[in-house]
């Protein structure tokens, strides 16, 4: 075994792979450094542990690729992009799997970490903003509060609606849901 080949992305990938096989628990560090043929020594390079790496996998800047941006873009107004901006978290959720949701926020209460903390700088976390900001100044919305509290909020709704999808079994679409309760929230035009 090596740490040759050991890339962030390679550990992340199979430990992901095999957390949704086995189940989180049953795999351990070095199950994932056997399968990838790398040393503990490059796994704690880059994760302290097991939940480290699934926190990380669910990381908002992880998330964003060029075709998120255009699928953002496309759409016809700042309210909108910042509503898909934020889907784009939600897709990541659903793409994942209840199992392996339901273990990530086991880790985030484990460890006392907030998903989507806004306060966190993200690419994610400033587009959004920024997007809004955009929409107040356009008259697109007509929620009176400031891009941040709105941002804040979005954050929110997001991690209760994720949770909630997570809770009930994916009993229901919680991009449809999320949509809903953002255009409730900004009161779009």
């Amino acid at each position: 075994m090596s740490t040759r080949g050991a890339t962030k992305e390679g550990i992340i990938s199979t430990g992901i792979k095999m957390f949704i096989e086995h189940g989180f628990d049953k795999v351990t560090i070095n199950q994932i450094c056997q399968e990838i043929n790398v040393t503990k020594t490059a796994f704690y390079y880059y994760f302290k542990s097991k939940d480290d790496l699934i926190s990380e996998f669910f990381t908002v800047d992880n998330l964003l690729s060029n075709e998120d941006l255009i699928h953002i873009l496309s759409a016809s107004d700042y309210a909108n992009q910042a509503m898909k901006a934020m889907e784009i978290y939600i897709n990541h959720i659903v793409r994942s799997g209840l199992e392996l949701t339901k273990e990530y926020y086991r880790v985030l209460m484990r460890n006392e970490i907030i998903p989507l903390d806004k306060g966190k700088s993200t690419v994610l976390g400033s587009i959004v903003p920024t997007l809004l900001q955009k929409a107040i100044d356009a008259g697109q919305l007509k929620n009176p509060s400031s891009a941040e509290d709105l941002h804040d909020s979005m954050c929110c709704i997001a991690n209760g609606v994720c949770l909630h999808w997570v809770i009930e079994g994916g009993a229901f679409n919680p991009l449809e849901l999320s949509r809903k309760r953002f255009e409730n929230l900004l009161i779009v035009n």
